[in-house]
């Protein structure tokens, strides 16, 4: 889920866009070494309103992932980004053979929705679930970006928001959330030593080793 809304215009979006793509590409190597994982991946871009860019749960090493534009004068509405989300992986969505999902939520600011509409679709998201127990990352992007409600997202204690200072942080950031993505066996075992292993030491670290759905 990443933001386009109107902060976003400029240089966060490029290098936001540049990191997307190194992201997917990565993804995209780590799953030719393996025998039996596919990752699939969804691109859903939020501001005042939300529209999918890859509706379709498509083959990473698939994806023409086309660049984001911030909406001029946009908003940061959340909730209706997560309710998408809910609807996209709700009963029956997913493959029965299918590992959790993971989600990962980008943004530089705090929701603009209306009061108790951040809390009424997250609800929605976790209502069921494959919400419940989907790997849920959050990336907050420049010094300002509220982590509060990040946090809330992401829903355990152990898991911290990544947070991108400046935009050459960007790239660096979702190369940790890609190890996080290839770590799915050792995530659904222990998210507490997964983020440890991956985020604690420092988005930097370069621990790449072992799909789930991917929703960005």
């Amino acid at each position: 889920m990443a933001d386009q809304s109107g902060g976003m215009a400029g240089e966060k979006m490029q290098a936001l866009n540049f990191a997307i793509a190194d992201m997917l590409s990565y993804l995209a190597e780590w799953e030719r070494d393996q025998l039996r994982a596919q990752v699939l991946v969804r691109v859903l871009g939020f501001a005042t309103e939300c529209e999918w860019h890859v509706k379709e749960p498509t083959p990473v090493s698939e994806i023409d992932f086309k660049p984001l534009r911030a909406v001029h004068h946009g908003w940061t509405n959340m909730a209706p980004a997560f309710r998408a989300v809910a609807e996209a992986i709700g009963p029956g969505k997913l493959e029965s053979r299918a590992l959790n999902p993971a989600i990962l939520l980008v943004t530089d600011g705090r929701p603009t929705d209306g009061p108790g509409e951040f809390e009424a679709g997250l609800s929605a998201l976790t209502s069921f679930p494959a919400g419940r127990s989907a790997l849920r990352l959050a990336m907050a992007i420049g010094r300002d970006a509220d982590s509060e409600y990040l946090e809330r997202f992401i829903g355990d204690p152990q898991i911290p928001v990544l947070v991108a200072e400046d935009i050459d942080k960007i790239a660096d950031r979702l190369v940790a959330v890609s190890i996080a993505v290839s770590h799915m066996s050792e995530a659904a075992a222990d998210r507490g030593a997964m983020a440890e292993r991956v985020f604690i030491p420092g988005p930097e670290s370069d621990n790449r080793t072992s799909g789930r759905e991917t929703i960005v």
